[in-house]
């Protein structure tokens, strides 16, 4: 008696399976059992981090419940400590699982204004805060401070030369901090995010700092950004007090 022609849709039999077959299939579960203790693990952390919010020292009050310094120290860690083959990955994957921890601790909100640049605002603002937060265009960087200064959102502005908010941010919101800079490959800062942070919680980096009387020069860790009929947006490689007499507005890792 003939044998029926196996179909094509049936499996073949364990004897017709190759060895670099049995392989795949190994290296494939592996990486289902992976997938699996990760998910475990993420669900774990957004717990704890639901339960970070409503910590002792987490920040209350008017502030955000961000911890920019926090959040850098983590970072510098993860990537230190990641190998050649992980470390690119570590940074974009990481900035989702802190958004998602975050989302945890209550929605937040970016307000958005992107000047007439092409769009690396938007984009360098999505791979900082990640997809769980909500992010609304601002018509005029005004508009973006005004939702920041609200306590419920971060103003994340381009850094357009003939638009200078960052004059306004030093004379008519002294409650707001920067406290990250979206910089471009080559770290030239982009974009700058603003929120009402808890000064105690800003990283320690550099410092951004508004001065009048036109370009004050460069040197001892000082960058000129931009300057504005007499005023200068400097970058100073160091941590300078958080004191706006001298002109600083933020800090950043």
């Amino acid at each position: 008696m003939l044998s029926r022609p196996i179909s094509a849709r049936e499996p073949a039999p364990a004897n017709d399976i190759s060895a670099e077959d049995l392989t795949l299939e190994a290296l494939r579960f592996e990486i289902d059992r992976l997938d699996d203790q990760m998910l475990d693990l993420l669900q774990r952390r957004l717990l704890l981090a639901r339960r970070v919010g409503k910590a002792k020292d987490a920040p209350h009050g008017p502030f955000l419940n961000l911890r920019p310094d926090r959040e850098a120290a983590v970072m510098r860690r993860l990537v230190g400590r990641a190998g050649s083959l992980a470390r690119p990955a570590v940074a974009p994957i990481w900035r989702e699982v802190i958004g998602a921890g975050l989302a945890q601790q209550g929605a937040l909100t970016i307000a958005l204004w992107r000047g007439a640049e092409d769009g690396r605002t938007w984009d360098r603002a999505r791979q900082r805060f990640g997809s769980q937060v909500s992010y609304m265009g601002a018509a005029n960087p005004n508009a973006a401070l005004d939702a920041a200064q609200s306590g419920n959102a971060v103003a994340v502005l381009n850094l357009s030369a003939d638009q200078p908010w960052w004059i306004d941010l030093l004379r008519d919101y002294p409650d707001l901090w920067v406290f990250e800079s979206l910089d471009d490959a080559r770290g030239v800062p982009v974009a700058l995010a603003v929120g009402r942070i808890d000064p105690k919680a800003l990283a320690k980096g550099r410092t951004f700092q508004v001065t009048a009387g036109g370009d004050a020069g460069e040197g001892d860790g000082r960058r000129t950004l931009t300057t504005h009929h007499g005023w200068t947006l400097a970058i100073t490689e160091g941590e300078l007090p958080l004191d706006r007499g001298l002109g600083v507005v933020g800090r950043t890792p």
